[in-house]
């Protein structure tokens, strides 16, 4: 149009052309310009170039735009409403679930995928993982669509897992959709995600299997890798973070390899393992569940007090923000929870033990080694020692 390539315009109605005044001005602008012409259907020819015309338009778009508002008030109402009422609001059935006879049912072997991703990333395992694992076995999307990380991350976010319904992040209250996983396991799982720098694993970037696990044994920071070329090829080594001398240096095969065989050793002797890792942390999660329901009800009872005029808007506040700080303290320390049962299922014979163990992904020994030991490498006090003595490795077993 502000060119002179368009003489006249046909729409429908004015609504149809434009409904937000700062676009209307911009396009009576343009019509006045070249003496574009516009005829709508329902209101016949707008004539932009006479004030009239000019004035028409503007209301007709004032109205275009308050009923705009108007429906779109009505919409955000109704889904609020839906949303307290733990109703379905309608799009696409999630990922879990499907509608019979108008009301949502767990389909089980989607419901199967959701609990493994969960239980598999609150023993460590990272978004990354699940995406690769999910595809490799042609588990589709709801849509039919191969997983993405943005895929993965918004099904473990998704309060209706839990079978709670919500409204822009707000829990309103419980869902008409059935729970497939507890409301403590959701929850441990929103924090995990959506504070990543907690993660003790590096997700899909961790290529080693010591990365971050092994600690110096003069400062006791995390040992991160390094490489250097050999005329055998590329040589990986573990060293401390700290500059300066005297900090630990190891190559990283030789301590790979001791690593995986003692905890093939552990795993194939249950009895060695009962008091280490886990032990203790179903009682441990039990209390902390507890005091996060207590907190909870806490905080319906502020309200309910504030509803009958029983404690003031700042006494609401204070009481509110004192216990959502405990309950979100307790909520990480149910997070960091989240390996304590990778043990369960991992004990067997040796060859058992050794077949599981070379089969899983780094994730998984990773996290084994984690829930199992600390592991400190004793400096030598020369630069780069070259020869592997396992007497520097010392292992701080986990006890409950």
């Amino acid at each position: 149009m502000k060119a002179g390539r368009v003489r006249g315009v046909l729409t429908w109605h004015t609504d149809r052309l434009h409904r937000s005044p700062r676009e209307l001005e911009t396009y009576i602008d343009a019509s006045e310009q070249n003496g574009v012409v516009t005829h709508t259907v329902k209101a016949g020819e707008i004539d932009l170039s006479t004030p009239s015309g000019r004035a028409v338009a503007r209301t007709l778009g004032a109205w275009a735009r308050y009923e705009s508002e108007h429906k779109s008030e009505r919409i955000v109402r109704k889904k609020q409403q839906l949303a307290q009422d733990g109703a379905f609001s309608g799009g696409p059935v999630p990922f879990g679930w499907r509608i019979i006879d108008g009301s949502p049912v767990i389909e089980e072997s989607e419901a199967a995928e959701i609990r493994n991703a969960v239980q598999g990333f609150l023993a460590g395992r990272s978004i990354g993982f699940i995406v690769k694992d999910l595809n490799s076995r042609d588990i589709p999307t709801r849509r039919g669509q191969k997983w993405t990380s943005t895929a993965v991350r918004n099904t473990l976010l998704r309060p209706t897992n839990a079978g709670l319904s919500a409204y822009h992040g707000e829990i309103m209250g419980a869902s008409i959709f059935p729970a497939i996983i507890t409301e403590d396991e959701w929850r441990a799982v929103s924090a995990i995600v959506r504070n990543p720098s907690r993660l003790t694993h590096n997700g899909s970037r961790v290529k080693h299997l010591l990365a971050g696990l092994i600690r110096c044994g003069k400062c006791g920071e995390p040992m991160k890798t390094s490489s250097r070329s050999s005329p055998r090829g590329q040589v990986y080594y573990y060293k401390c973070k700290e500059l300066g001398g005297g900090h630990a240096f190891q190559n990283a095969a030789p301590l790979e390899e001791m690593m995986s065989e003692v905890v093939i050793g552990v795993l194939s002797r249950p009895e060695n393992i009962s008091g280490l890792g886990g032990r203790g942390a179903d009682e441990a999660a039990a209390e902390l569940r507890n005091k996060a329901l207590t907190l909870r009800s806490r905080l319906d009872e502020a309200a309910a007090s504030f509803a009958g005029g029983e404690i003031s808007a700042k006494q609401l506040g204070i009481i509110t923000a004192r216990v959502n700080q405990d309950l979100e303290a307790t909520e990480n320390e149910l997070a960091n929870l989240r390996g304590a049962n990778i043990l369960a299922g991992r004990t067997g014979t040796p060859e058992e033990v050794r077949r599981w163990w070379n089969a899983a992904g780094i994730e998984d020994q990773r996290a084994v080694i984690d829930a199992l030991m600390t592991i400190h490498i004793v400096p030598t006090g020369k630069p780069a020692p070259r020869k592997f003595d396992p007497e520097r490795v010392r292992i701080d077993w986990k006890a409950a």
